[in-house]
């Protein structure tokens, strides 16, 4: 088998766009190179650098390749397959898919897979975060308004539901327990970094509650059992301090 270069080098016998011409630009650039043959490519390689894995090896068949937006490879999957995507995410299956990519494409190359399958779902998420960002360094400068709290939030609840959907047995009573636990103490935390003094404001207390009730719904769970365990894990903090 060729080594990761080949990928760029052999793409001209294959009839492929050459690898080596994918897009350094910030804007995506679908046409650059033929992402389901790299995806291919890749597919074949990589237990060559990793031991067979089953679960790595079934995310990948139901992965898409969807984009490649400056420096990185997205690939997609649909809902009733994301719960999958932990196994590309995961240390060495990451790190290889990755290697893989910037032999091919001579520059580091950072990988993820997302829930949906298109360029429409890519650009989503990524105005989501970006929202998110703009509204953080708006609350940082103290130039806090309701719209900037909720692009936060909705960025908080958008990344938590892809925590739950990734968790294996999410279904078992124990685990959603341990779930719970941890996301209380990321709201709190959240909460506190965010808000600082103004967690008891009005925009405050209803951001939250928002997110409360979102998040209870994605664990199945009552929303007033998650403010408690929120306002524990809040409260134990300023214990401490």
């Amino acid at each position: 088998m060729a080594d990761d270069s080949s990928i760029a080098s052999s793409t001209a016998s294959n009839g492929a766009p050459d690898a080596s011409d994918l897009s350094t630009a910030g804007a995506p650039a679908p046409d650059a190179v033929d992402l389901n043959w790299v995806w291919r490519e890749v597919r074949k390689r990589v237990f060559i650098k990793m031991p067979f894995s089953l679960p790595v090896a079934d995310a990948m068949a139901e992965a898409t390749p969807i984009v490649m937006d400056g420096d990185n490879f997205i690939v997609g999957m649909e809902a009733r397959h994301i719960s999958m995507a932990p196994a590309l995410s995961s240390g060495i299956a990451r790190n290889t898919i990755e290697n893989i990519l910037r032999g091919a494409a001579g520059r580091p190359i950072h990988f993820e897979a997302i829930e949906g399958k298109t360029i429409a779902d890519w650009n989503k998420i990524k105005q989501s975060r970006e929202k998110a960002q703009t509204a953080v360094i708006a609350m940082a400068e103290r130039k806090v308004s309701e719209h900037h709290v909720e692009d936060v939030m909705n960025q908080i609840v958008s990344e938590i539901r892809q925590q739950i959907t990734h968790v294996s047995d999410r279904v078992l009573p124990q685990v959603r327990a341990g779930l719970l636990l941890e996301i209380a103490e990321s709201l709190s935390d959240a909460q506190e970094m965010l808000f600082e003094g103004a967690a008891e404001s009005h925009v405050g207390r209803r951001a939250m509650a928002r997110v409360i009730d979102r998040v209870a719904h994605f664990l199945d769970v009552d929303p007033m059992l998650l403010a408690i365990e929120i306002e524990r894990h809040t409260r134990t903090q300023i214990k401490r301090d």
